[in-house]
């Protein structure tokens, strides 16, 4: 098992929350507070996603990610699994995806009509 703790920016309040991110063999589980978005895996089929929803986990904190925010999860989480990336290279990688959903979520339109939207 392998936890990585990513820390996105939330327009919502104004700071970086912790997001965790737990990679077993058989599923993926993405916790923030009490929310959990789990991925499960199934020999020779797609992961399925059961819980709460990844995507409306981080809406509540106003955090609108890619809609392939998912797949990158799942394809950094199959490499390591089927042991293509070590844990220091999965570290890497997720606080490439961190630094990637941070960049978008800092850059969110500022004015004071946005505002209220975001």
């Amino acid at each position: 098992m392998r936890i990585v703790e990513l820390k996105i920016y939330s327009p919502r309040w104004g700071h970086h929350d912790i997001y965790e991110i737990e990679l077993a063999k058989d599923k993926m589980t993405i916790t923030h507070n009490i929310s959990s978005a789990i991925c499960t895996w199934r020999d020779n089929l797609d992961p399925v996603w059961s819980g709460n929803n990844l995507e409306d986990i981080l809406r509540n904190d106003a955090i609108y990610p890619p809609a392939i925010l998912n797949d990158l999860l799942e394809h950094v989480w199959e490499a390591w699994r089927n042991g293509y990336l070590k844990d220091e290279s999965v570290d890497q990688e997720l606080h490439a995806v961190e630094e990637w959903l941070n960049t978008i979520t800092e850059a969110k339109p500022k004015t004071e009509f946005w505002e209220r939207y975001f």
